[in-house]
């Protein structure tokens, strides 16, 4: 029967399909410049010894940029903020430097995005106040802000955040119910919307055009301050424990704009991400998101951060010991899921310093700072390459450090994206492009004081020379 049947001839074709190589490749490994991301700390650069503050906040907990990292401090109830030059590591003193205006603990902080050296702070004094930090960080203590508006809320102010593109904006939202929209060079209010319940954390998308907030109530609404309404809401995870959020896209992936990423909680304490997209939610009660995907068990809220130059999403939380990180794609299941960066210490807070403070030359994709029980340790992702030279596909066009665009642009309804530039330039010009003042207007109280003050003893003298004259008059008049 062997014998029977026909040998094949060489020129038959095989009877199965034969594939590309690279086709076979990729249904077995997702191809990806990022896929070898992975994370170590940065030698020789710890802060330790550090008196943290006990106050329990819904914030990342620490903030930093190319010049500084700042955190509360446990000092005055928590109303105090330490501000340590990254240039500056090692063990620090117990007298060290705060930033000490408060009357009671501050609930949040963020450094302005186009200048390295201005924080804004809030918290339970219903205060917002603008801090500038003297070139090479505190020599003592900083008690006079440049900018006060005294009673922004009526009650504690919980977030506030700087608009990512136009200059002077900045939002805060408060336990009165109100997310309030300011314009800090003539330091007045711009916007206030009314919160249905209170908010746990908020973000402004790319362009800055919208902010995203999650609430107590388990919803994800979206504010239009230009409008001063909220243009859509939905509710986003069932567990009780607070969500956070962060935006997608970036400037070349601008359909990816409309889609953000939701970390919240299962009734069964499992956490979770949501992929969300705004043009399908609408005030229904229950919009489906694109994608769900199921992490762990935990009791830490996860924040989310992400990179949009490269498209990759860091999720580190409270109390956890770890950061994970994933990369965004258009088509479902939209974040795949690359490593991450694991040690013994849990962390007390974390975030991310911006795109144009990374070392290219290590191929560096991100730098974060981890806030521990009492240190703050440099957080390198990179990615391996044998090459020394510049990753071109690893750096796309990132944020510069300037406005694009006035305040006054974006009150009257201007739309644009970050401004950026290469990132071989911004390597090349010290890898910040932000300036001392960035722009900004902003007349500090201690210069009002003064002015106040110059004012005051030219109107005395002027008094006194006028009485001079009344009495000189009078005696002509005899």
């Amino acid at each position: 029967l062997r014998s029977a049947q026909p040998a094949p001839r060489p020129s038959d074709p095989p009877t199965f399909q034969l594939f590309p190589l690279e086709t076979c490749i990729m249904k077995v490994v997702r191809q990806s410049h990022y896929r070898h991301l992975f994370g170590e700390p940065v030698k020789d650069v710890r802060f330790e010894d550090l008196r943290l503050s006990s106050k329990a906040t819904e914030s990342c907990g620490i903030r930093g940029n190319g010049l500084y990292c700042a955190f509360p401090w446990e000092a005055g109830g928590g109303s105090t903020l330490a501000v340590l030059p990254l240039a500056k590591p090692g063990r620090m003193p117990r007298d060290l430097p705060l930033i000490s205006g408060h009357h009671g603990p501050v609930l949040d902080f963020e450094f302005n995005p186009f200048d390295d050296s201005m924080l804004m702070s809030t918290g339970e004094d219903m205060t917002l106040k603008l801090w500038q930090v003297p070139e090479g960080g505190l020599k003592a203590h900083l008690k006079d802000p440049l900018l006060s508006i005294e009673a922004a809320h009526a009650k504690k102010i919980q977030f506030c955040t700087f608009n990512p593109c136009a200059m002077g904006i900045a939002a805060t939202t408060s336990f009165d119910m109100k997310t309030k929209f300011w314009n800090l060079e003539e330091q007045e209010e711009f916007a206030a919307v009314e919160m249905a319940e209170q908010v746990v954390h908020m973000k402004w998308n790319y362009s800055g055009s919208l902010l995203a907030t999650t609430c107590k109530d388990k919803k994800l609404r979206l504010i239009d301050p230009r409008s001063k309404s909220i243009s859509a809401e939905t509710k986003a995870h069932d567990g009780v424990k607070p969500m956070k959020l962060e935006w997608l896209g970036s400037g070349s992936a601008t359909d990816e704009c409309y889609k953000l990423i939701t970390t919240g909680f299962t009734t069964q304490a499992e956490r979770q991400i949501g992929v969300w997209d705004i043009r399908k939610l609408g005030t229904a009660e229950d919009s489906e998101p694109l994608f769900m995907h199921q992490l762990d068990v935990g009791t830490g809220c996860l924040f989310p951060f992400f990179d949009p130059c490269a498209q990759l999403l860091f999720v580190a939380g409270k109390g956890d010991a770890n950061c994970r990180f994933f990369e965004a794609d258009v088509a479902e299941p939209y974040l795949h899921f690359i490593s991450d960066y694991s040690t013994t210490c849990p962390q007390k807070g974390f975030d991310f310093l911006p795109k144009r403070c990374v070392d290219t030359t290590k191929h560096e994709c991100m730098r974060g700072l981890k806030l521990e029980a009492n240190a703050v340790s440099l957080v390198s992702f990179k990615v391996s390459r044998k090459s020394d030279a510049f990753q071109e596909d690893l750096y796309p066009d990132a944020p510069n450090g300037n406005p694009s665009m006035s305040g006054k642009e974006w009150m009257d309804g201007a739309d644009r994206g970050p401004a950026l530039s290469d990132m071989k330039s911004l390597v090349a010009g010290g890898g910040s492009a932000a300036k001392k003042g960035g722009g900004l207007a902003v007349v500090s109280v201690k210069d009002l004081k003064a002015e106040l003050a110059e004012a005051k003893a030219k109107i005395a003298a002027l008094e006194k020379e006028n009485a001079a004259l009344k009495e000189e008059l009078a005696e002509l008049k005899k």
